[in-house]
């Protein structure tokens, strides 16, 4: 039903930035107190850093936000 990886944030972190790099994107990333701002290829979105799972329709909601697909994350 679901084709969206359940994973912790900064998990999703660091294959945005695995993706970028293999892509030649621009990634611009802004901590701030509880959640990041991210930057990627010229698409915005915030992903909160709590130590829980992303539940997945924020996950979903986030990949949407960036345009990239949950297949791009396993590339």
């Amino acid at each position: 039903m679901s084709d969206t990886i359940l994973m912790k944030p900064a998990d999703l972190l660091r294959r945005l930035n695995r993706l970028a790099t293999k892509r030649g994107w621009s990634i611009e990333v802004k901590e701030g107190g509880r959640h990041t701002k991210l930057t990627l290829n010229g698409l915005s979105t915030v992903i909160p850093r709590h130590p829980v799972d992303l539940k997945t329709g924020l996950h979903r909601a986030i990949l949407k936000q960036l345009g990239i697909t949950p297949a791009d994350l396993e590339e």
